[in-house]
């Protein structure tokens, strides 16, 4: 690749960085409509390009990028509001409901909320 191919590629991976921090910072994932198709849109930047950076920095696909960070949140709502049900952290991390909350919450974690929230909240 050429010194310029590389220049014009490293300042469209600064701008992609930038927005995609401030998209972070807002907490827009949270939003249950998210796909990489709607990022692109929202950012004003092509799927592939969102797409290929998520999966270089992040080294994830960009489903298991906004499940991680969703589950993130939900483990810091399960610390800050112990009596608060498992279906209102759902909506509340972008979850439509409850049952593949629990199992996205799962698969990232290795154990259900209920457990994660019992080992952690009765400490």
């Amino acid at each position: 690749m050429s010194d310029m191919k590389n220049i014009r590629k490293a300042k469209d991976s600064e701008k992609i960085r930038l927005l995609v921090d401030e998209w972070i910072k807002k907490k827009e994932y949270l939003k249950n409509d998210i796909g990489v198709e709607k990022l692109g849109k929202e950012l004003g930047i092509n799927r592939t390009y969102i797409s290929n950076y998520i999966n270089d920095t992040y080294n994830y696909n960009f489903n298991t990028w906004i499940h991680q960070m969703r589950i993130v949140d939900a483990k810091q709502i399960i610390i800050d509001n112990p009596g608060i049900t498992m279906g209102q952290i759902a909506v509340m991390t972008g979850y439509t409901d409850q049952a593949h909350f629990s199992k996205i919450f799962k698969f990232i974690t290795g154990i259900s909320p209920m457990k994660w929230r019992k080992s952690n909240i009765e400490k």
